[in-house]
C-alpha cells in the first residue's frame, strides 16, 4: 500500500510542476526542479541503502542492526526510488523534446 501512495506523490507533484511550468511558460522549470527532486531523492536512497559506504563500514552495520530496521531503512529507500521515478521521466521527457 505504502508503494501506492509513494507513486501517486510521485505523479501528483510531477503534475503540478509540470502544470505550473506550462502555465507560466517557464518550460525549463519542468527540468531544473523534476530532475533536482529526482536527483535528491535516488542520493537520498543511496544513503539510506549504503550505497556510499565501504566494506567495512557496510558489515559493521549489518551486524549493528536488526533485521527489522534494515528491512524498514530498505524499504525507505525502495519508497524513495518510486517517488522519483516519475520526475525523472518528466526531466528526461524535458531534455529530449
Amino acid at each position: 500500500m505504502r508503494k501506492k501512495h509513494a507513486v501517486f506523490a510521485g505523479v501528483c507533484s510531477m503534475l503540478v510542476i509540470c502544470s505550473a511550468a506550462l502555465i507560466l511558460q517557464h518550460h525549463e522549470w519542468i527540468g531544473f526542479v523534476s530532475g533536482g527532486i529526482s536527483i535528491i531523492a535516488f542520493v537520498a536512497s543511496g544513503f539510506l541503502m549504503g550505497a556510499w559506504t565501504n566494506g567495512e563500514e557496510a558489515r559493521a552495520a549489518y551486524h549493528s542492526e536488526t533485521k527489522e530496521h534494515r528491512m524498514f531503512r530498505l524499504d525507505t529507500a525502495f519508497l524513495f526510488i518510486i517517488f522519483a521515478l516519475p520526475h525523472m521521466g518528466a526531466a528526461l521527457l524535458y531534455v529530449f523534446m
